[in-house]
């Protein structure tokens, strides 16, 4: 077995052992990197320049890497804790007896959106899910990023409260970085019409991927023709490009001429206008160009 080199002893600092304890499996190379620096040099009052010039790191990224200390509690930042998201509760005033019951309204009752967890809250569903600390370890390899606070909350968020297995969002996370798509609201606009829509397996996953990139190639041509600058639609968008695709069996020549009306009447992009002008000619047995302007010459004429 070998041992350390005694002669490493002559010059020490100390690193507290309930860290070793609860971070060496937690944390990255990265957030152990700048954590031992600021022990070692500066663990009274942390100087992040120089350790950004030691360890030959960006500012932005050196913040990212502290965040997790942070938020941990291991390292205090100014004696903030993380600020928490907060529901406004409407509260319900008592019903007089004597009032006329014409009159009286009850508050409307609101779901509350699903409260971030604290960063104790994490670190405790990791401890208690090796599946939760295995998820977080695969996302930041798949977006080449650390993830901080935001993106653990993203994830949580869209396997604890949507439904979504881990293995379905490595999927929903690797269909993001095709479309260079990698910021925390999109994954997680996806996520939610994916945990909406009951995407919740391999299967049902790839097949989503497949009608987004569709969707996204159709209207990539649309656009290349009308001449727009956005060849990506969103999701709402991908969502009604690929039921005009699917459902009508109409291509980007058919969806292209949907736009030209719309644009015709509206002058601006408007896909819920175009979604009826398609669903008009649907309904009509429209399958190509003449039956468009056979049908456009049978209303003038009406």
């Amino acid at each position: 077995m070998n041992l350390v080199n005694p002669s490493m002893f002559k010059s020490i600092f100390a690193v507290p052992a309930d860290i070793v304890d609860k971070h060496i499996r937690l944390a990255n190379e990265h957030q152990l990197k700048v954590l031992l620096w600021i022990l070692r040099n500066s663990p009274d009052s942390p100087d992040i320049n120089a350790m950004c010039k030691a360890l030959k790191i960006k500012r932005e990224d050196a913040d990212d890497y502290l965040q997790y200390w942070v938020l941990t509690g291991v390292i205090s930042s100014d004696g903030k804790e993380p600020v928490q998201s907060r529901t406004v509760k409407e509260e319900i005033k008592p019903i007089d007896p004597k009032a006329p019951a014409e009159i009286i309204k009850l508050p409307e009752i609101q779901l509350e959106a699903p409260s971030k967890p604290s960063s104790a809250e994490i670190l405790k569903r990791i401890d208690e899910s090796p599946e939760i600390g295995h998820l977080f370890n695969e996302a930041q390899i798949k977006l080449g990023k650390t993830i901080g606070y935001d993106g653990q909350c993203t994830l949580l968020l869209l396997h604890d409260h949507y439904g979504l297995p881990t293995e379905v969002l490595f999927m929903l996370i690797e269909y993001c970085v095709s479309v260079g798509k990698t910021n925390y609201g999109y994954i997680e606009t996806v996520g939610k019409d994916w945990g909406n829509k009951e995407i919740d397996t391999l299967e049902k996953a790839a097949d989503r991927i497949a009608s987004l990139k569709n969707a996204n190639s159709i209207w990539k041509e649309v656009a290349s023709t009308a001449g727009l600058n956005n060849p990506r639609p969103t999701t709402k968008q991908a969502s009604l490009i690929s039921k005009w695709n699917k459902e009508f069996c109409y291509g980007a020549d058919i969806i292209y001429l949907a736009y030209e009306e719309m644009a015709n009447h509206t002058g601006k992009l408007n896909f819920n206008y175009m979604d009826k002008i398609l669903t008009t000619w649907y309904q009509a047995g429209v399958k190509s160009s003449s039956d468009i302007d056979a049908l456009k010459s049978m209303m003038q004429n009406k």
